[in-house]
């Protein structure tokens, strides 16, 4: 019983390798096919470079719902109710989905990532935001003026106020420049809370099936920095 059942986790641990590594070529090749689509529709058109973009995320969700058996449940306000999304940040998986589902998306990220060619390049051309962290007031300043020049133009702003990826059963550090941003903008915001993490780690390439559960709250505009910090913490964690 103890042979059978050592076979059986053999076979189960290097038929989730197999599929976990499918899953990582599956990537650089649709990364390969996409990218040039969308880089050079990009310079004409944003719409083109958007629609082919979300394609791409939705495609990879699906390999990662069909072949590594990832997929996701949903509770709370639908992600287009608002411009403004705070969510937890545990894997690459909720960065996909929120590209996916969430209405002409922009992301706060490293201004490094835009270097890697053709997937650095469609974030630029999406027009996310760019910064350089180590500037400090500056980047805050950048970021500002900017989310204030996407919500006039209806794009939906997300936003991962622990700034890095934390670990699945870790709580993060809420950054104080979340405050600032909802302050500047006074708009309602959807707080996302998920467990990816538990599934797809930051430290490892394997990708694990289950079930992701997603849960959303909306929050109306406040202007008390501790009210918001803790009713994001209560939903996080």
């Amino acid at each position: 019983m103890r042979l059978f059942n050592l076979l059986s986790s053999m076979i189960n641990n290097i038929f989730l390798i197999f599929r976990s590594v499918s899953f990582w070529i599956n990537l650089i090749i649709s990364v390969l096919l996409f990218g040039p689509i969308a880089f050079l529709s990009g310079i004409v058109s944003y719409s083109i470079c958007l629609k082919i973009s979300k394609l791409w995320c939705r495609y990879n969700l699906s390999f990662l719902k069909i072949f590594c058996s990832l997929s996701y449940t949903y509770k709370g306000p639908r992600i287009d109710s608002t411009q403004l999304i705070i969510s937890r940040h545990q894997s690459a998986w909720e960065t996909l989905f929120l590209a996916a589902y969430a209405e002409k998306p922009i992301f706060i990220l490293k201004k490094e990532l835009l270097r890697i060619p053709l997937f650095g390049w469609c974030l630029f051309l999406l027009r996310n935001i760019a910064i350089d962290r180590s500037d400090g007031v500056n980047a805050l300043k950048k970021i500002l003026n900017s989310c204030n020049e996407h919500i006039a133009n209806k794009r939906t702003l997300i936003i991962f106020p622990e700034g890095t990826r934390v670990p699945y059963g870790q709580r993060g550090t809420i950054k104080k420049g979340i405050f600032k941003i909802v302050e500047s903008l006074k708009i309602t915001s959807l707080v996302l809370n998920h467990d990816a993490g538990k599934y797809w780690s930051r430290d490892s390439f394997i990708i694990k099936p289950g079930c992701i559960n997603i849960e959303t709250l909306s929050l109306d505009y406040t202007p008390k920095a501790d009210n918001l910090n803790t009713i994001i913490r209560e939903h996080f964690y």
